[in-house]
């Protein structure tokens, strides 16, 4: 069924499942999406996304020529792949927001002369809903891409190295986390699957447990499950990944953060590091380009006199004044 408020444009796609088995039993299933398939403001998202696409093919031309020049360091960077991430779920975001637009003309096409569309608008629905995961996915991307940004901050250079030095350990703990939030999952679905709805099921299970460890539970239908497993769950449950699990992963971060805030290394990556290299750039460049300058004037000051070296003294002083300072 389709619903359509023309107030708000939105449109609403309600599904209604039922299914009958050969023993009797009935299988109920229902969705309801709420969907914007018609812009209001058509020709400006349309310019936006022309722009996106034209960004997406500089940026594409770009990191091309460093995979090509490089490819062992590009390949070997963290970052590197994240680039290629927000490239390709770019394109990936653009074509399936072209193909939902299809969809969409087609059935505005169809519903002309049929109106049995259903099928038309429930694909289009599918793809905008598959768009909007691809969008947020590279929005997430390109604000994480500010931790790059920010990289010349000492702080923010610390938590990066520390991120990466504690990846080993963390990966063990998560291993160790995994085998006991299992060992929970199974018992939950063993205990009360029969009775509890949260529980029918392994990844129903799952999600219940992972619920209940960020603070949303229902005690009440635990002790209903079974009055003596419900409550030794919970509490055991809750001391354990609350008390024990997660302070051994603060513990694990905060021993790695401190071993970096010791590192003598770290405090170097500062601002006046970023200043003092871009400055020692500009002036080397000046400094070449006043030698070329110096050089194709040669005849004409040789009749005139001896050049005027000043500038290029104070830029050698300045070069070098450059130079101690980055050694100490």
């Amino acid at each position: 069924m389709i619903l359509y408020n023309p107030h708000a444009s939105l449109f609403s796609m309600v599904t209604l499942v039922v299914e009958f088995t050969n023993l009797g039993a009935v299988y109920k299933g229902s969705e309801v999406v709420t969907l914007r398939l018609i812009q209001q403001d058509a020709i400006l998202l349309f310019v936006l996304r022309a722009v996106l696409a034209a960004f997406i093919l500089v940026f594409t031309v770009k990191e091309a020529r460093k995979l090509f020049s490089r490819p062992m360091e590009y390949l070997t960077e963290f970052w590197s792949w994240v680039e290629l991430l927000v490239i390709t779920v770019g394109i990936a975001t653009l074509g399936v927001y072209f193909t939902a637009q299809g969809f969409i003309d087609e059935a505005a096409e169809q519903r002309k002369f049929s109106s049995f569309v259903f099928g038309l608008y429930k694909s289009a629905v599918n793809w905008f809903q598959l768009y909007t995961y691809l969008l947020a996915l590279l929005i997430c991307c390109g604000t994480l891409k500010f931790i790059r940004l920010l990289r010349f901050n000492s702080h923010v250079f610390a938590l990066s190295v520390t991120l990466k030095k504690s990846f080993k350990p963390i990966l063990q703990f998560t291993l160790m986390t995994s085998i006991i939030l299992v060992a929970f999952t199974q018992m939950g679905n063993l205990v009360f699957g029969v009775k509890l709805q949260d529980y029918k099921s392994m990844p129903s299970s799952l999600q219940s447990l992972c619920t209940m460890m960020l603070g949303s539970f229902n005690f009440d239908a635990l002790v209903d499950g079974h009055w003596v497993f419900g409550p030794l769950m919970f509490f055991s449950y809750q001391v354990l990944m609350q008390f024990i699990l997660l302070s051994m992963f603060m513990a694990i971060l905060m021993d790695v953060y401190a071993e970096e805030c010791q590192d003598p290394g770290t405090d170097d990556l500062q601002m006046v590091a970023l200043i003092r290299e871009t400055t020692s750039k500009a002036a080397g460049k000046a400094n070449r380009t006043l030698s070329t300058i110096g050089k194709s004037n040669n005849k004409t000051t040789a009749q005139a006199g001896t050049p005027d070296l000043d500038n290029r003294r104070k830029f050698s002083k300045v070069l070098k004044e450059l130079d101690e300072a980055a050694l100490t």
